[in-house]
């Protein structure tokens, strides 16, 4: 057998949280959820093998909507219950979902660095520099 390899997958935060099968507010890597983002430890990372585990021990059929996905909220999952990269060997989310980088560098910049000079010298002040 000739299996070709899933080794990268660039995405943004959303996708990835869409594709690791984990709600939003819940780490696609981690097994940390927005409450725990600002620990001062790293979390257990999210493998595929949680992930597809979490999926087995629900027993509700995925085809009633409403009873799946509140079968899934216990385990913060998003209610996806055949991820693609369930087939693949060796292919874990935790690994092969990249962020886009040129997105979480212009994230980063406006979100924090650019609010910060702007509080800090004021809008005009950098209207009139730039």
């Amino acid at each position: 057998h000739c299996f070709t390899p899933l080794a990268v997958y660039i995405v943004d935060t959303p996708e990835a949280a869409m594709l690791a099968c984990v709600r939003g507010k819940t780490s696609p890597f981690t097994m940390a959820s927005y409450l725990q983002f600002g620990d001062h430890f790293r979390h257990p990372v999210c493998t595929c093998v949680i992930t597809l585990a979490q999926l087995a021990s629900i027993t509700v059929d995925p085809n009633n909507l409403e009873a799946y996905f509140e079968a899934c909220t216990e385990h913060w999952l998003n209610g996806v219950h055949a991820p693609f990269w369930k087939g693949y060997p060796h292919a874990d989310p935790s690994i092969f979902l990249t962020p886009e980088p040129l997105h979480h560098w212009h994230k980063e910049f406006y979100d924090h660095d650019l609010q910060w000079c702007l509080k800090v010298v004021g809008a005009q002040e950098l209207d009139f520099r730039f």
